[in-house]
């Protein structure tokens, strides 16, 4: 191996390694930090979640609802990290009720059904967070209902549950039709506790049948698909639409993440929430 060869490979890993810093970095604004800082600002607005809402391998739907004129008093909080389950929801619930938020946006569920898929797509999250426990629909209901239920008793924020989103876009697919199944649980769920439900997974799909967009992809696992977009993000001027579009996508980018353009209609179903009501 020429001593070059050995430079471009040294250089490649440590452009990687800057990458995954990017794409895994902690969002500074989370519940953590917000209860050690202490901020004044108020009313304080909770997003809760995994990936999509974390925002750095998707479009930044949080980031930008802070930056929206009418909020700069507000505290927004973005309690999203990469990969989450429901029961990485419940471990959050201790700070949150210590934040005694204004509002919280509760956006999980992806991880979830994705786990349901296979044994392989299992396998990968028990290595993440040595599950020690299935992942099923039940686990799903159960979970989902004890995280609402206990924002509902044991805060007073004003509690809004979105829908998860599509997966892939084909939706005669079999990982489409799961999120689907996730969705109406979700619904079910969200009307059983009385609480605001949000039909992101509802409008998405509505969206891509009225886009007309053939054919559509669907969902596979493929690790490397997602990387390598995330690459592009970070070591281009490409936007997470153009990243969609390149992968053959209209509102995701890797047959998972939210681009601008799907992040704006959860975006805009979050703003309907927190902005006051105009006569």
């Amino acid at each position: 191996m020429t001593h070059l060869t050995k430079l471009w490979i040294l250089s490649f890993f440590i452009f990687e390694s800057c990458v995954i810093f990017q794409a895994t970095k902690v969002p500074t604004n989370n519940l953590k930090a917000a209860i050690e800082t202490k901020s004044n600002k108020t009313p304080t607005v909770v997003f809760l979640g995994d990936s999509i809402t974390h925002g750095r391998v998707s479009y930044d739907y949080v980031g930008s609802i802070a930056k929206h004129p009418a909020l700069a008093d507000y505290q927004v909080i973005n309690e999203g990290i990469n990969s989450r389950l429901t029961v990485q929801i419940l471990e959050q619930l201790e700070n949150l009720k210590e934040l005694k938020p204004d509002y919280v946006f509760l956006l999980i569920g992806t991880n979830d059904l994705k786990a349901t898929l296979s044994e392989e797509e299992y396998k990968r999250y028990e290595k993440i967070w040595k599950l020690k426990d299935p992942v099923s629909e039940t686990s799903f209901v159960n979970n989902l209902t004890k995280i609402i239920q206990t924002i509902q008793k044991e805060t007073k924020a004003k509690l809004i549950v979105f829908s998860p989103p599509i997966l892939g876009e084909d939706s005669n697919s079999i990982p489409f039709q799961r999120s689907k199944r996730f969705a109406e649980l979700t619904k079910q769920v969200s009307t059983k506790e009385n609480t605001i439900y949000k039909p992101l997974h509802e409008a998405l799909s509505k969206g891509l049948e009225e886009s007309n967009l053939s054919p559509r992809k669907s969902y596979t696992q493929n690790t490397w698909s997602m990387y390598w977009t995330i690459l592009k993000y970070y070591s281009t001027t490409y936007s997470w639409n153009d990243l969609g579009e390149t992968n053959g996508y209209y509102y995701l980018t890797d047959a998972i993440h939210l681009n601008e353009r799907g992040g704006k209609i959860l975006e805009t179903m979050a703003l309907q929430e927190i902005l006051p009501k105009k006569e």
